[in-house]
């Protein structure tokens, strides 16, 4: 159940959203809202911390993680990862979460049904959007 302020942040960021995601790391906040034709949607961001147990938590999703891994790979597919719930309720496959690690595009990229704009929005972070429908409505 949403809570009041996410409801009110909601309602400022676009009031005829039918669709809402958020996300907080450090300090910082990610919102997202989209109406139709979106019919998904889902944000994340989080902070590069290079003291995580990257190569563990990649070979629990992965399998074998590519040896070579940087902090800003795993990010990038773990943000990927979580926005990808919100928008579908369930883990995206590994492949699809290897795509996102490698995504080095600052524009909407397809992954599999749904489209993907990743981002650096300040030193240290990532941030995945992702959603179903016209790739315009990023």
């Amino acid at each position: 159940m949403e809570s009041a302020a996410a409801r009110a942040l909601q309602a400022e960021l676009d009031p005829a959203a039918t669709l809402f995601s958020r996300s907080h790391g450090r300090g910082l906040v990610a919102a997202a809202t989209a109406r139709p034709p979106v019919t998904r949607l889902g944000v994340d961001i989080e902070w590069i911390d290079p003291g995580r147990r990257m190569a563990e938590i990649a070979e629990h999703f992965l399998g074998v993680p590519a040896p070579d891994l940087t902090p800003e790979q795993f990010f990038r597919g773990w943000t990927f990862g979580e926005a990808w719930f919100k928008a579908f309720g369930a883990d995206p496959s590994p492949d699809l979460i290897r795509i996102a690690g490698a995504n080095r595009s600052t524009e909407p990229v397809a992954v599999g049904e749904a489209w993907l704009l990743q981002t650096l929005p300040e030193p240290g972070f990532v941030l995945s959007l992702v959603w179903t429908g016209p790739c315009a409505a990023a």
